[in-house]
């Protein structure tokens, strides 16, 4: 097994439950072809860096997955064919891919949040004593 990365732009007149319906297509074609999903994320609408079918935005969609190599002619067939996505990118992250190591890796990315957060939290500003106001002599107002 092999791990991917697929990314995909949606045509931005799309709303987002259409976005969300769309992606699920393509997460069926995977897992039904095999294939396990790691994580989808939703980047939302961007600008694109040229205008695609005279179009500037678009909604980006990652998809992180496992599963053999003869899945990804099914899933690019599909997207291809689909008038409502502008681009798709897929990538081979690795050679092959052990489905133990996904807990290993799941393990860390928990622990580094969590370490991110305890680091938010020990720069918040802590509250300070109000400061008196001084005149030039350093006497108190008013005094």
């Amino acid at each position: 097994m092999r791990r991917y990365e697929l990314i995909f732009i949606v045509h931005p007149d799309l709303g987002e439950e259409e976005v969300q319906t769309l992606t699920e297509r393509y997460l069926q074609i995977i897992t039904g072809q095999q294939g396990t999903i790691i994580k989808t994320e939703n980047w939302g609408k961007r600008r694109l860096a040229y205008d695609i079918e005279k179009q500037s935005k678009g909604t980006y969609v990652l998809v992180d997955f496992y599963g053999p190599g003869t899945m990804i002619r099914e899933i690019e067939r599909n997207l291809k064919i689909d008038d409502k996505i502008l681009r798709y990118l897929t990538v081979k992250t690795g050679e092959s891919f052990d489905p133990a190591r996904l807990e290993e890796e799941r393990e860390k990315e928990r622990l580094r949040q969590e370490a991110q957060m305890t680091s938010e939290e020990s720069e918040t500003p802590t509250e300070t004593a109000p400061v008196e106001e001084t005149n030039e002599e350093g006497e108190k107002e008013g005094e």
